[in-house]
C-alpha cells in the first residue's frame, strides 16, 4: 500500500477540504496510517526466516511480504454472527484459520479474539 493515489487532485480537492488546516490534518492522518502500516509489515517480516518463509496467494513463497500481500492472506476470512435461542450473539469464522493466518496473528501478538471478541 502506498499513497501515490494522493497525487490525484480529486482526493484533496476543495469539495472535500476547503480549509488549509484540514489539508494539513489529512496529511498527518495519512502519515500516521503509513507509519502503522510500516510497523505492521516490519513486525511480520521479523518473524519470517529463510527456513520458514511465508506462503502467500497461490502458494507463492514470500521472503519479504508486503503489507498488501499480508492483507491478501486474510482477504476471504469471514466472521459469521449467529443468534442463539436466548438472544445472544455468537461470532465465529466461516472456516478455520489457515496456518499462515495464525502465523500472522502470532507475529503481531494477537489471537482470534480480535475478530470474534
Amino acid at each position: 500500500m502506498n499513497f501515490s493515489f494522493l497525487k490525484d487532485p480529486v482526493y484533496t480537492d476543495e469539495i472535500y477540504l476547503k480549509k488549509p488546516e484540514r489539508v494539513k490534518v489529512l496529511g498527518y492522518l495519512f502519515l500516521l496510517a503509513l507509519t502503522v502500516y510500516r510497523v505492521f509489515q516490519r513486525r511480520i517480516r521479523q518473524h519470517i526466516t529463510e527456513q520458514q518463509p511465508m506462503r502467500g496467494a497461490g502458494g507463492r513463497i514470500l521472503k519479504k511480504p508486503t503489507g498488501e500481500a499480508i492483507f491478501h492472506i486474510f482477504k476471504y476470512l469471514q466472521v459469521v454472527v449467529l443468534r442463539g435461542t436466548n438472544g445472544t450473539r455468537i461470532r465465529q469464522f466461516d472456516q478455520s484459520l489457515t496456518k499462515e493466518q495464525r502465523r500472522v496473528l502470532t507475529s503481531l501478538d494477537l489471537d482470534e479474539s480480535i475478530y470474534l471478541g
